[in-house]
């Protein structure tokens, strides 16, 4: 018995030691979709002026909805979202910052700053839904 109280006494003053390794922090490296991929591209090149142009890249369903509740915006199709939320982004010469994009699963989120040209300020999130194609079908403005 004496033999095993040596051995656990010796096992756990070695395990309970300091070390001297240091720990190394491994980041993880995102690898989006391509859908995200877009929309992360046309995120990180916004221009208002050619807002609808650049955003037309990205793969969409023919009758994709945008709602942005907070700005009273909603619209339907690629006509709609052109003069209804584009005329918006002009009117107001909104700027984007990309802070972050995560994708989790037929979901894309994209974190944002937008500025317009009075100088406001907001921090918005939008999601995708993306269908099963690889296509955005609905988009929330947040």
């Amino acid at each position: 018995m004496k033999k095993l109280y040596t051995i656990l006494f010796t096992l756990i003053l070695f395990s309970c030691q300091e070390t001297t390794k240091t720990v190394e922090t491994i980041e993880a490296t995102k690898i989006l979709s391509p859908t995200a991929a877009a929309i992360k591209y046309y995120k990180d090149t916004f221009q208002w002026q050619n807002g609808f142009e650049s955003w037309s890249k990205v793969p969409t369903t023919d009758d994709y909805h945008m709602l942005a509740p907070n700005l009273g915006l909603e619209a339907k199709g690629a006509e709609q979202i052109e003069e209804v939320i584009f005329g918006f982004v002009k009117e107001t010469e909104l700027q984007q910052e990309l802070v972050d994009i995560v994708e989790h699963g037929n979901y894309i989120t994209c974190f944002l700053k937008i500025t317009t040209k009075t100088g406001e300020t907001m921090n918005v999130v939008e999601v995708f839904l993306v269908d099963e194609e690889g296509k955005v079908k609905n988009i929330w403005a947040l």
